[in-house]
């Protein structure tokens, strides 16, 4: 009776205690492994109390593990798209985010993350250049280079200048860079933060010196060599010449005005600025290795793939009506994104003349001032602006025509759209070659080409299923990742921040002088050792012949 009596009063208690119980576990299987466990526990007892600590105990942990981080990009548009994507991925997951952007970066306002200082200085230098000037388009990449680090050290000028945002920067946990915007290691160094790098493009650009990154020019085309990674002879001389040139590059442009900043604001005058530029905890590159050569990367490099690109959202109603009415044919998406005022109005001409004769619907990102310029068909759409993103995922989408920038590129390639690619400047130009050689795009200068030529171009990658299908096989290596590529990313941020240092994952060599990293002394050595052995018997053998001769001549005398 005492024994019935019991389980009656548990089985009530049980039931006053139940509760509805909402557990969240971090991401990552052993988290979850964690989690479950206890909320298995929790289910067989259902103790409101137990609910109670838990919710506590994540209100503290999240608490607790919330980090102030401070983003620098890049001046330009698509660089602070980039950069903001990761920081909002950081923001939601409770963070205290920082982006700091000039106040010519008007783009950048509206965002409650953004924090914007002076850089008067740099108005006027961003003012004086025009992406569309012939000069401009005229200069070499190394041209094209000391221009950018010009912007640069003036932009990175302006933000140390500011010494109110200095000290808000000063109180953070760790830095968020841009690998192509070295600035970020200067304050990190000077303040003693962890820094994390992220890499939007390529690794290949003289700023990859910095860090020792390993890009072998056996296997490995620098800029202008071969679409190929199987170099002829000639290729790879070409080549080793070109690896040379960037690393010229780095020491003699790169360097220099940074190395001014750097002594200007007393930046860690022990240090050369090849060791405070080379200070980084991690990078954390944009890459997929089925566009980009495959290469031998350090424990302190992770791959993700790309930040902006996501599944397509409901396009708006204008647009979304103009697809309705696209038949089999489907539909051209032609943007040339924040590089649009390049097209020269011969180029404009041609593409307008083209689209016309085409039986699919063209949807055409333009500005207002060159929507003026041309007259269009009735197939053609012209917007101001349009969700590129979203235009790429829908199902109608058969090509998109754009100038190749990284972001544009890779969301092509997310959705398993072909592109035509007419690259303009910086990055570009090896963005085509290496959307080209991945088999998903074609390459053509607008201002060579004919409207014949154009229309066969745009008709060979509509009708040639290779295009698509290599797109497609690229876009299903993307979406199979078990997680997004920003969350990725803001995992090893959250990783870094928490270790504090992981200059456990850069390797020694990096620190070694050449003649170390390549053995050079040890082979001089052993060559020395081997020289002295190979003469000491040269001279012994020659000692015994002229002895064994010496006696054969005074035998023949006597």
């Amino acid at each position: 009776m005492a024994t019935f009596l019991m389980s009656v009063f548990l089985a009530t208690l049980s039931s006053c205690l139940a509760a509805n119980i909402v557990m969240i576990p971090m991401c990552g299987r052993s988290h979850y492994m964690f989690v479950s466990r206890l909320g298995q526990e929790l289910a067989e007892r259902g103790h409101q109390m137990a609910a109670i600590i838990i919710s506590v105990f994540f209100a503290t942990l999240s608490s607790s593990l919330a980090a102030n981080i401070v983003t620098i990009p890049m001046f330009g548009k698509s660089h602070y798209m980039f950069v903001s994507r990761l920081g909002q991925e950081l923001a939601e997951r409770g963070h205290q985010v920082k982006i700091y952007v000039g106040e010519t970066q008007t783009y950048a306002v509206n965002n409650s993350l953004v924090r914007v200082f002076n850089d008067d200085n740099f108005a006027p230098v961003l003012r004086s250049a025009s992406t569309s000037s012939p000069t401009f388009k005229s200069l070499s990449p190394r041209q094209e280079w000391q221009m950018l680090l010009m912007f640069q050290s003036v932009y990175c000028d302006d933000l140390f200048s500011n010494t109110d945002v200095m000290e808000e920067i000063s109180h953070a946990d760790i830095i968020v860079g841009e690998f192509i915007y070295l600035c970020s290691t200067l304050i990190a160094d000077k303040f003693s933060l962890p820094l994390v790098l992220i890499s939007a493009a390529t690794l290949d650009i003289p700023s990859a010196f910095a860090f020792g990154l390993p890009a072998p020019p056996s296997y490995i085309p620098q800029y202008g060599v071969s679409l190929s990674d199987k170099l002829t002879f000639s290729e790879r001389a070409w080549s080793l010449l070109q690896w040379i040139i960037l690393y010229g590059s780095y020491i003699y442009d790169t360097c220099p005005p940074y190395e001014k900043i750097k002594a200007k604001y007393a930046i860690t005058p022990s240090k050369s600025i090849q060791e405070t530029l080379g200070r980084v905890d991690l990078i954390i590159a944009q890459m997929n290795f089925l566009i980009d050569h495959s290469r031998p990367l350090y424990p302190n490099t992770r791959v993700v793939g790309p930040f902006l690109a996501s599944p397509a959202k409901s396009l708006p109603s204008e647009i979304d009506q103009f697809f309705q009415k696209a038949g089999d044919e489907g539909v051209i998406l032609v943007s040339f994104g924040t590089v649009v005022g390049a097209l020269s109005d011969s180029s404009l001409k041609i593409m307008a003349e083209t689209f016309s004769k085409l039986p699919q619907k063209i949807i055409w990102k333009l500005k207002p001032n060159d929507i003026s310029k041309i007259t269009v068909s009735d197939n053609i759409k012209l917007l101001p602006w349009l969700p590129q993103n979203d235009i790429l995922g829908h199902p109608k989408t058969r090509l998109f025509i754009a100038h190749a920038g990284i972001n544009g590129m890779l969301e092509s390639t997310y959705h398993g759209v072909p592109m035509i690619c007419s690259p303009f400047f910086g990055d570009q130009p090896h963005n085509a070659q290496t959307a080209k050689r991945a088999g998903f795009a074609e390459v053509v200068d607008l201002e060579a080409t004919s409207t014949e030529e154009f229309i066969n171009l745009i008709q060979k990658v509509l009708t040639d299923p290779s295009y698509r299908e290599k797109a497609k096989r690229i876009s299903k290596s993307v979406q199979l990742l078990p997680r997004s590529p920003v969350m990725e990313a803001a995992d090893w941020v959250e990783y870094t921040q928490a270790q504090g240092d992981l200059q456990y994952l850069r390797p020694r060599g990096l620190d070694l002088p050449l003649y170390k990293l390549f053995l050079l002394d040890v082979l001089s050595v052993v060559l020395l050792v081997s020289f002295v052995v190979l003469l000491v018997i040269i001279i012994m053998f020659t000692s015994v012949i002229r002895c064994l001769l010496g006696s054969s001549r005074k035998e023949k005398v006597n």
